[in-house]
């Protein structure tokens, strides 16, 4: 085996190999999710490259076995021989995330089952490769090439087969992590803005105040519902007309004028009566406000054969609320090709009209469902939405990877010829024999290879279970969980505090018979001084309040 050390440009030079530099020992480490770091001692020089690479020739055949860039000036200087120490850092390295991230965004988007990434639990300065715990994945960076890779938590790309003739005598060593988790609690929460907005007609709230039911009155109506706005509400549609109650019945139920009046004066003495006026129609007002919504879910998985627990607390990153189109309103003016989004739809108007207070589906078109959304920015529920209930199972799969990495909790450190394993990377598994002499295969969390004069050696370290692992992954994708909707609607007794009625017809009434005028102009002038008024007193807006919800799911049995 000889060794190769070329200074270089760049971090991904490939010119032709030549002795730049002749080694006098080497070691390089490499860890799962770690940069591989490089020890080289070589003869004491000035450094003016600040690019390197290592090959090995093999066969007639010289294979790079690392790059990386040097951090750090000579660590020791002994006989006219430095020690330098090289990062197999890449210069795209934050590229490479980003695209890595942005892969894993469209996997969701494609919802590919196997989802490693999810941006509502990591913001855009957190390394996206801190959540690949999310699958049974792990990321190492490819010491070699410099790209980022992927590898499973309990089995390698190839699987090299370990004799007790190839491991060093007495290099062998054992340990054991602490105890696998037995069950993982997870808080996850969710917050965001519910834009809560309505309308209410007033109108037959008003008549009940009234006798028989029915706005009625010996003075003009109209005026009293001219009020255009107060305490956050405002009049959206207005249309009080004058009706006659009594059309579509034989019997007059209704009285159509008052009790009669007296009239005296020098011409004598008589009696009039005067009209009841009956009012009908709509009395909108609509309102709008912003109000915090904190939805917390709780779920537990469980495994009875430990006894080790822990909590994970998971706050989502911003609820992104549905915007590309504004929703839709009542009493408002449509015309073609106009988008709206209602009930979790897009539509487009195709019949020009006057929406009323219920959607007319007739005068619209579907055009889409909003995908992955909340449904609209009415929303009193996150966690009951498609995309709510996905961060709810990638989370499950964040507790099923930690439990899974927790069970690799037997190491197995032991050292090997490297002249015959030197290919062996964290990207691998091994199969050997136990104590027992049962072949198991264990993943290789860690290679050390050691280079110089003397030896020749592979430092590896494995880990594996020697329990039976289920397929906890496949648990999580077929656990049944439904979330039923928030149901969190405006009651009127939410909106109106009071109405009163000053001067109702009845009062009126007898105010007129129990005096004598002397002319009907005379009480026509009194009446018109104590008019029949409405008072509605609302519920002001600001006092409405943040709502937290908990959603306790059933516990998923390993």
């Amino acid at each position: 085996m000889k060794i190769f050390f070329n200074w270089c440009d760049n971090f991904h030079d490939n010119s032709e190999w030549s002795n730049d530099e002749e080694i006098f020992s080497l070691c390089i480490i490499q860890r799962e999710g770690s940069f591989a770091t490089a020890r080289v001692s070589i003869k004491a020089k000035k450094l003016e490259h600040k690019f390197a690479r290592i090959g090995i020739k093999k066969n007639g055949q010289i294979k790079t076995i690392f790059r990386g860039k040097l951090i750090s000036f000579p660590m020791s200087c002994e006989d006219s021989i430095m020690t330098i120490e090289i990062l197999s850092e890449p210069n795209d390295y934050q590229t490479q995330l980003q695209n890595f991230s942005q892969k894993n965004r469209e996997q969701y988007e494609a919802k590919n089952p196997e989802i490693i990434f999810d941006d509502l639990f990591f913001s855009e300065k957190d390394n996206p490769t801190i959540f690949l715990e999310g699958s049974s994945k792990i990321f190492y960076w490819n010491m070699a090439t410099g790209k980022l890779s992927l590898s499973d938590i309990n089995h390698g790309e190839k699987t090299f087969e370990i004799s007790k003739q190839d491991i060093l005598k007495n290099s062998t060593q054992i340990k054991l992590a602490r105890e696998p988790y037995g069950k993982i609690q997870l808080n996850l929460s969710a917050s965001w803005i519910q834009k809560v907005y309505g309308y209410v007609n007033l109108m037959p709230m008003i008549a009940q105040r009234f006798c028989l039911n029915r706005l009625n009155s010996f003075t003009n109506l109209a005026p009293c519902f001219r009020n255009s706005s107060q305490n956050g509400y405002s009049l959206i549609f207005n249309d009080v007309k004058t009706i006659n109650p009594n059309g579509g019945g034989i019997l007059n139920r209704f009285p159509e004028t008052s009790n009669p009046i007296k009239i005296k004066n020098n011409h004598g003495e008589k009696f009039a009566k005067f009209r009841r006026f009956y009012f009908d129609g709509k009395f909108v007002l609509s309102w709008e406000y912003h109000q915090k919504r904190t939805e917390n879910v709780c779920v537990s998985i469980c495994d009875k054969n430990y006894s080790r627990c822990k909590d994970i607390s998971i706050k989502l990153g911003a609820i992104q609320l549905s915007k590309n189109y504004p929703r839709w309103y009542a009493f408002t003016n449509y015309l073609c090709a106009d988008r709206v989004i209602h009930d979790g739809w897009i539509y487009e108007c195709n019949i020009p009209h006057d929406s009323n207070e219920n959607f007319d589906e007739s005068k619209w078109r579907k055009i889409q469902k909003i995908p992955d959304a909340l449904k609209d920015d009415q929303l009193s529920s996150f966690f009951a939405t498609d995309r709510g209930k996905s961060a709810i199972r990638y989370a499950l799969r964040k507790m099923a990877a930690l439990i899974n990495f927790s069970r690799r909790y037997v190491t197995i450190n032991f050292t090997l010829d490297a002249n015959k394993f030197s290919d062996i990377s964290v990207n691998d598994a091994i199969k050997i024999s136990d104590l027992y002499s049962h072949p198991i295969t264990a993943k290789v969390i860690q290679t050390k290879l050691i280079l110089n004069e003397k030896n020749r050696l592979l430092n590896i370290s494995v880990g594996y279970s020697p329990d039976n692992i289920s397929d906890i992954f496949k648990l999580v994708k077929n656990y049944d969980f439904e979330i039923n909707p928030d149901e969190d609607r405006i009651e009127i007794s939410d909106i109106v505090k009071n109405i009163s009625i000053e001067n109702d017809p009845e009062s009126q009434e007898n105010l007129l018979t129990s005096q004598t005028f002397s002319s009907e102009s005379a009480a026509v002038n009194f009446l018109k001084k104590h008019p029949t008024k409405i008072h509605v007193d609302l519920h002001p807006i600001s006092q409405k309040r943040e709502i937290v919800r908990t959603i306790n799911l059933k516990n998923l049995e390993i």
